[in-house]
């Protein structure tokens, strides 16, 4: 599902970046899609490592099986493009990220919300000081999942998908507030399943502590009204993110001010920006170290919520 709506995103919508070709288990599901999209299909991933004519990957697959799936791309030499989580552990993603820093090949996760023109503005206006010293972080990204998932897909699976609705979703935010206030390096969560049939937590919480002193607040649901919200709240200002387009500024002194910025498809800006990488030899927007602490604190969450207690990340 996710794999064609990062396709129907790029093809024939820019010059720079196009799916050539499509790996999956079961080609039967795909075969006219990927027939109407101009896409050579396999089931066999090192038929197009071994494609000389192929610049990078794109893994869109269970987070189980990206870090040898990455591994095998860099030993191929290929750039790579990796959905969120990247792994699901501190111990993989250091393993897959020492091959990727190795080979000097580009690497890109799939944390498409770096790309919202709102959100970048918000990062300048921290950058600048305009927040003043900034003293906390809260964010929602919830939704309703009920009618889309059923026991036998993996992304049902608490192997796949621990704490709820934080690797669909509550991961982008965790990659945001990273973008706009720095490493987080302690986590409290916890997550319980109030009324969802299927075997997947519909609430999440969690707090969480940042290297630089701040504190946050993130929730995910699975069974609600589709939300996305941040709100930084700084000694000068508070400022909110309210869906992906509207920034709210109020000031402590002063007259709040509402912003909106153009809708844009931010799964097309990561490709155009990834390929613009390859052709530049430029690191990815969003560096590993990132990445990396994402991982970490994602795994925090999960243990946090197993033990009932504050982790350490």
């Amino acid at each position: 599902r996710w794999g064609r709506v990062l396709v129907d995103a790029v093809q024939g919508k820019t010059d720079l970046v196009r799916f050539t070709n499509a790996v999956t288990r079961t080609p039967s599901k795909v075969e006219d899609y990927c027939k109407a999209n101009s896409i050579a299909l396999t089931s066999d991933y090192s038929t197009v490592l071994s494609d000389p004519k192929i610049d990078g990957v794109v893994l869109a697959t269970p987070h189980s099986q990206h870090e040898q799936q990455i591994i095998d791309a860099v030993q191929a030499g290929k750039n790579v493009f990796c959905e969120k989580p990247v792994t699901l552990t501190r111990k993989s993603i250091d393993k897959a990220m020492a091959q990727v820093e190795k080979s000097g090949v580009i690497f890109a996760a799939g944390h498409n919300r770096r790309f919202l023109p709102a959100l970048v503005h918000l990062n300048s206006l921290i950058s600048a000081g305009e927040l003043g010293q900034i003293l906390h972080i809260e964010g929602n990204m919830s939704g309703h999942v009920g009618n889309r998932y059923t026991n036998d897909m993996w992304r049902v699976d608490p192997n796949e998908s621990p704490a709820g609705g934080m690797a669909g979703s509550g991961i982008h935010v965790i990659d945001a507030m990273i973008y706009l206030l720095g490493r987080i390096k302690e986590v409290s969560a916890q997550s319980f399943r109030l009324v969802n049939e299927i075997s997947l937590d519909d609430t999440t919480n969690m707090l969480f502590r940042f290297e630089n002193g701040q504190t946050g607040y993130l929730v995910a649901l699975t069974a609600t009204t589709p939300t996305f919200r941040i709100q930084v709240f700084g000694e000068k200002c508070k400022v909110e993110l309210i869906g992906e387009n509207v920034l709210d500024i109020q000031p402590v002194d002063g007259v709040q001010a509402r912003m909106t910025f153009p809708s844009i498809s931010t799964e097309l800006c990561q490709f155009v920006e990834f390929a613009k990488c390859i052709d530049s030899g430029k690191p990815y927007p969003i560096s590993i170290d990132d990445v990396k602490n994402g991982v970490a604190v994602f795994e925090a969450v999960s243990k946090s919520c197993q033990e009932r207690k504050w982790v350490t990340v």
